[in-house]
């Protein structure tokens, strides 16, 4: 099991390596002339890429780019490597992940991107008392990490979506789920896979 898990964390990894040194690669193998290098940044950073993991167009800032092209620059040997994520010393081996939460989470993540993390957390208990067996939820900063390192993260709330906004939304949600389940459940808990948030604008 531990063995997955591992090879997943590292797939992920490599991935976003060797995104970010398709980004950069081109002013490593034919450097800007003097004085340049600013608007190479700023082209690059204007343009949409895939994300290695959704799939989604995603950008990135001059700052970042500078970063990665500074790192890759630095590193002779093995430019892309050196742009992976730091693996954390107990990546793979957090007994509170369990493979049936991760299962779980990476599930509702594809089906609802835009979600907080907190919407996932609440989901995720909602889930496990419903179904023991995936075992008990993590905390909301353990669910935070995982999302992060998996280059999963959560949307952040615009100035529009305030927390009366996402609890607007958690209320439609439990609307939506008793009618069509016909379950009465507790106010504060939403079942996972049923629910739908609708955009409020």
């Amino acid at each position: 099991m531990r063995t997955v898990k591992n090879a997943d964390h590292r797939s992920h990894h490599e991935r976003w390596a060797y995104l970010r040194f398709s980004v950069v690669g081109q002013l490593l193998a034919a450097p800007p002339p003097k004085g340049a290098l600013r608007a190479e940044l700023e082209r690059l950073a204007a343009r949409e890429w895939q994300h290695p993991i959704t799939g989604l167009p995603v950008r990135f800032g001059v700052s970042t780019l500078e970063r990665w092209l500074h790192k890759a620059r630095k590193e002779k040997r093995d430019p892309v490597g050196v742009l992976r994520r730091k693996v954390r010393t107990d990546a793979g081996t957090q007994d509170a992940m369990t493979l049936a939460i991760r299962e779980a989470l990476r599930a509702q993540y594809a089906g609802h991107m835009s979600w907080s993390v907190a919407l996932h957390h609440e989901n995720l208990r909602a889930l496990a008392e419903q179904r023991p067996e995936i075992g008990p939820v993590p905390s909301y900063a353990t669910i935070r990490r995982f999302l992060k390192a998996q280059g999963l993260p959560s949307r952040r709330l615009s100035a529009r979506r305030t927390a009366g906004v996402l609890r607007a939304e958690v209320r439609l949600m439990q609307r939506e789920v008793r009618s069509y389940e016909g379950i009465k459940t507790p106010a504060r808990r939403l079942l996972p896979q049923l629910c739908s948030i609708e955009r409020l604008t």
